[in-house]
């Protein structure tokens, strides 16, 4: 399978830097030099795009610009678009955020970031259309579920739920990312114990899925198991997700702060854009061991809350 990158910049150099860095891992890289051509080559529809790498300040149509035009997109607003940018302000963020941005890289940076953090987006983009195909295969009967209860271990049995999940809520589309990520944040983090710097360091040498196997098969970590709540009251629906973990500081990673501090890294963002984009709130008690996710059955439109 070949899988295409859209790089956009206006910059003979930085296209030269993406396709060099990507093309030596398997990465077919389709170049424009600025958005209205970048907009043009997405509209010919050749190329099925795996991830989009984008320069904020260009001319014609800068990044912004272009990254809102491919969010509103049924056919595109899926593709991870990671922004390259000298601006790393507060207010910067919060524009590229809002407008739909997955990561970001800030002028100059390193090859080897560069790849790591495709390869992450890719492979984010790779699970949501899995799980994306499983909302489609005849579980429209599950939006009349109104309490359920589900226990499981494995990063397998998360992305076997998240799809059954979504399809009980009305938006399924837009809630199904938010629940991977809670459900896959307590099996990691939660359950197997495997602590943000541990993650960062397995993640860049790419045994993260290696070591979720090793300590699934664990004594310590084999017994535990992640709980599930699923309750349809007359104007919300509550996800009760429950591991058995020591918890974690929650609200370090729920502030714009946060996401700021989190945004040129390879993870860390994850409840951060669960609650801004999926749902209509997410907390936790348990000093984080117990997320609680709200999705609102009475609003008129499915705007996620924005943390400010």
């Amino acid at each position: 399978m070949t899988m295409n990158l859209l790089a956009v910049d206006d910059e003979s150099i930085n296209l030269m830097i993406i396709e060099e860095s990507l093309s030596e891992k398997g990465f077919n890289i389709i170049k424009a030099r600025d958005g209205e051509e970048a907009l043009a080559i997405l509209n010919r529809n050749e190329h099925n795009f795996f991830a989009i790498i984008l320069d904020r300040l260009m001319p014609k149509m800068d990044g912004i610009e272009l990254l809102r035009k491919i969010k509103h997109a049924e056919k595109w607003k899926d593709i991870p678009v990671i922004f390259q940018t000298a601006m790393s302000g507060v207010s910067d963020m919060t524009d590229g955020l809002d407008a739909g941005a997955f990561y970001y890289l800030t002028k100059p940076y390193s090859r080897a970031l560069l790849v790591t953090i495709v390869q992450t987006a890719v492979e984010h983009y790779i699970k949501l259309q899995r799980a994306k195909e499983d909302l489609h295969k005849g579980m429209g009967a599950l939006r009349h579920l109104v309490k359920g209860e589900f226990w499981i271990q494995s990063i397998k049995e998360s992305h076997e739920l998240a799809p059954i999940l979504a399809n009980a809520c009305p938006n399924p589309e837009r809630v199904l990312t938010g629940i991977m990520e809670i459900l896959n944040n307590a099996i990691e983090h939660g359950n197997l114990g495997i602590s943000y710097q541990e993650k960062t360091e397995l993640h860049d040498n790419d045994k993260l899925m290696e070591e979720i196997m090793l300590r699934l098969n664990l004594p310590e970590y084999n017994k535990k198991y992640v709980k599930v709540l699923f309750e349809k009251k007359e104007d919300k629906i509550q996800i009760t997700i429950k591991d058995e973990g020591k918890g974690f500081d929650w609200k370090r990673f729920l502030s714009i702060q946060a996401m700021t501090k989190n945004a040129f890294k390879t993870h860390g963002r994850g409840i951060f854009m669960a609650r801004r984009l999926s749902f209509d709130d997410l907390t936790y008690e348990d000093d984080g061991s117990k997320a609680i996710i709200t999705i609102d059955l009475k609003a008129k439109e499915s705007d996620p809350l924005i943390d400010n």
